[in-house]
């Protein structure tokens, strides 16, 4: 950091009209150290700092040249880019970047940890992958997990860690290790929470948070089960779609039609069938699916909204903002990721030209952000 703060003082003591002599005698020092820091050419210890701050009223930021205000924005700015990276997946063209994040906001540790994650996307899953990078990112989560005093973002932490370990490292004794750090499903906040406070007060919120995060989790891990473990060869397609539309009904058992945030999840439930209708050549039941997958995409949740299910009637869409996630930062919304990563896919040329698809794609261009 290049301080200026023999400058800064100079300006105070100009503008209270003093001598180098009488803000020396007030501090303790000689005359001739007051000229030295005004020259440049040295810097008052850090005790006589608050010294020199209360003889002018200001703050030590003030004489240290920081502009808490600039600071923030600056912060502020680092994580709308940090979100951008998140959003869409950018690793190694952004290291250089990160590490330039990483040294400005040293104390940081979201900041810390963005600088992990991106050399985790950009190299963890070569197939002959960088490990001296990799145990850089190792080393930034290790001293987070230590450090940090926020026992949440602890576990975020160890959640990569664990990822890390087991697709960077294919280490399976240091995945079981990072994973028994994390608490048991059984003594988590929402389970406990969920029966201790009925018994307090008969607080039913808790159970339907506890039921939400449940089906949230559940019907995540069946879809990528589903996509990935469960054979895909041309007799298996039915089936799948099947236990796709399950997991739909599923979505509206739980929430009801009100799906607020999760008629995105359904959205990309109605698309993953579509792409097994149209290799199957069922073109108008593609479509069915499409124009579905639309309708969900275009189903938007405001801060209030409830949900219409027995399940869930103590619950409306907010959440307390995470410091990270001041700026409610978005790059892009589930219209354009559809619009420009999935319908131009050469799976729907057989049904490109027809209107129904242009249809959908004229919707989905009006919503795009």
């Amino acid at each position: 950091m290049n301080l200026k703060i023999g400058a800064i003082i100079k300006t105070l003591r100009q503008n209270k009209k003093i001598t180098q002599e009488q803000l020396a005698a007030f501090i303790g020092v000689t005359p001739q150290a007051i000229s030295r820091w005004e020259a440049g050419n040295g810097y008052p210890d850090i005790e006589t700092l608050p010294l020199i701050a209360d003889f002018f009223s200001v703050s030590t930021d003030c004489l240290l040249g920081v502009n808490r205000d600039e600071k923030e924005s600056r912060r502020l700015a680092i994580y709308k880019r940090i979100q951008e990276c998140n959003e869409l997946g950018l690793g190694k063209d952004v290291l250089d970047e990160a590490r330039l994040f990483a040294a400005e906001f040293p104390s940081d540790e979201r900041i810390q940890k963005h600088l992990s994650d991106t050399i985790c996307r950009g190299y963890m899953w070569d197939d002959e992958p960088n490990m001296k990078l990799l145990d850089e990112s190792e080393m930034i989560d290790c001293v987070l997990i230590e450090t940090t005093k926020n026992i949440d973002f602890r576990n975020e932490v160890l959640e990569g860690l664990a990822y890390l370990y087991a697709v960077g490292y294919k280490d399976k004794v240091k995945v079981e290790n990072t994973v028994k750090k994390l608490p048991r499903m059984a003594y988590c906040r929402e389970s406990v929470g969920a029966e201790a406070f009925i018994a307090l007060n008969g607080d039913l919120s808790r159970k339907q948070d506890y039921i939400e995060k449940l089906t949230c989790t559940l019907a995540s891990v069946l879809g990528s089960y589903i996509i990935d473990n469960i054979p895909n060869g041309s007799d298996m397609w039915d089936i799948k779609i099947g236990m796709f539309e399950k997991l739909i009904d599923l979505y509206h058992f739980v929430f009801g039609d009100q799906l607020l945030y999760y008629h995105s999840e359904v959205a990309s439930l109605y698309r993953v069938i579509a792409t097994y209708k149209v290799a199957q050549k069922k073109y108008d039941e593609t479509l069915d699916c499409l124009e579905k997958m639309l309708y969900h995409v275009k189903e938007n949740c405001k801060m209030d909204d409830k949900f219409d299910s027995p399940f869930m009637s103590k619950l409306t869409y907010y959440r307390e903002l995470e410091p990270d996630e001041r700026c409610d930062y978005v790059v892009h919304n589930d219209a354009w990721y559809v619009l420009n990563e999935k319908m131009t896919q050469t799976r729907y040329d057989p049904v490109r030209e027809m209107s129904r698809f242009q249809a959908i794609v004229a919707e989905l261009e009006k919503i795009a952000i």
